[in-house]
């Protein structure tokens, strides 16, 4: 062999060398990428696996949870004021008072908050009447929360009959969500 193709040979052998070099740093480069996908599919697949495999329990545990709650929450629905309004005036009517004035309307949920109908009404009666009535307000489940309340005696004090008061008051009814509603 003469010295030109040897030169040629030994060129073609370092090109060869440095085209596998390139392949097999590529070929590293691509598994090493594939191999961290991989894993990280891995553990988010066990994580699927695992969040699914107490689904069940999670289902039980919200039914629970509503269950627990809906004795606590107002029927959500376009129906919710007038109902709430409806029950406000049995309440009154069953303790013997008198409705003077009722005003209702219907607070959004926010973000944390449910939502809620908030009533305000002006309530007249003698003193037994109205403390039965806060008493009956106090005990009604769904609950008719109380936020805030102003009583006012109505005329003179007359020993031989009840003395008459006037209540005002604020009152929240939160309402079951929507989607939460079986």
């Amino acid at each position: 062999m003469n010295l030109w193709t040897q030169r040629a040979l030994l060129t073609l052998l370092i090109c060869l060398l440095a085209a596998a070099g390139g392949a097999a740093w590529g070929y590293r480069s691509l598994w090493s990428r594939y191999d961290n996908t991989q894993n990280q599919l891995q553990s988010r697949s066990e994580r699927l696996d695992g969040v699914i495999s107490v689904g069940p329990q999670i289902e039980a545990t919200l039914q629970s949870l509503r269950d627990n709650l809906q004795p606590w929450l107002r029927a959500g629905g376009e129906a919710a004021q007038n109902d709430t309004q409806q029950r406000l005036r049995e309440l009154i009517l069953a303790s013997g008072s008198t409705l003077i004035s009722s005003q209702v309307a219907l607070e959004p949920a926010a973000e944390g908050k449910l939502a809620a109908v908030r009533l305000t009404a002006t309530v007249a009666g003698d003193w037994t009447a109205l403390a039965r009535f806060m008493q009956t307000l106090h005990a009604t489940m769904p609950p008719l929360w109380v936020r805030s309340a102003s009583f006012q005696r109505d005329g003179a004090n007359t020993g031989a009959q009840g003395q008459k008061a006037r209540i005002t008051l604020q009152l929240e009814a939160p309402l079951t969500p929507e989607k939460a509603q079986p």
